[in-house]
């Protein structure tokens, strides 16, 4: 049985978590094809959840569940959460179908976990100096994230020169982006509240569809 869902990301550079979230269902024991939708395709519509969903569904989309990515930003990660799946609901879609996928504050918290990697998208993967990146015990309580983040690949970089530093600074959507495609789901990332609550709201959404499925 193959299940079909859809994901509905915050910004284009988030697209990558979609193939992530298709690697926790199957740790769940389910398989899930999860198409992506880039915002950007979304021509004219509001930010809200509800209105980027109706534009969807009107698409003849039919999915089995739906993930929809937003940042908490400033507001609590139960609030967000709660928003999303209001927005789901008013486009139609039953809440036992919805997964919120919800980082505390930003995306970029979960990028600042693998030293290793943010070496290597900076193109300079042997350089030991130090990147001024968070424990995973703190990370979640950093105030900017994305700043965090290009500071860190910027000193991981070391461009030299005004032109390659404004270079560099100006690649940090593909350098995030990047990061995101090799983010290790089995990694340090499970020691975060907003992943432990993404893997326990998908645990429950597919236990629940999966026992609706007629027996074959």
């Amino acid at each position: 049985m193959t299940l079909r869902a859809v994901f509905l990301a915050d910004g284009p550079s988030d697209l990558p978590l979609a193939g992530h979230l298709e690697l926790l269902c199957a740790a769940h024991g389910t398989e899930v094809q999860v198409t992506p939708i880039d915002p950007r395709t979304l021509v004219g519509m509001s930010g809200t959840v509800e209105a980027r969903l109706r534009f969807v569904l009107r698409q003849g989309v039919d999915p089995d569940l739906v993930f929809v990515h937003r940042d908490a930003e400033g507001q609590e990660s139960a609030d967000r959460a709660a928003e999303v799946r209001t927005g789901a609901m008013s486009a139609g879609i039953e809440e036992r179908r919805v997964v919120p996928v919800v980082p505390i504050r930003m995306t970029e918290a979960w990028l600042l976990l693998d030293e290793v990697e943010i070496r290597r998208v900076a193109g300079r993967p042997s350089s030991t100096n130090d990147l001024g990146l968070p424990s995973v015990s703190k990370v979640e309580s950093v105030a900017d994230p994305k700043t965090r983040l290009a500071k860190a690949l910027l000193a991981a970089g070391q461009p030299s020169g005004q032109r390659r530093r404004a270079q560099f600074m100006r690649d940090f959507g593909r350098h995030r982006a990047l990061l995101l495609q090799r983010l290790d789901v089995d990694g340090p990332i499970n020691g975060l509240k907003a992943w432990q609550q993404l893997k326990v709201d998908l645990a429950a959404v597919l236990t629940q569809l999966v026992a609706e499925e007629p027996a074959p």
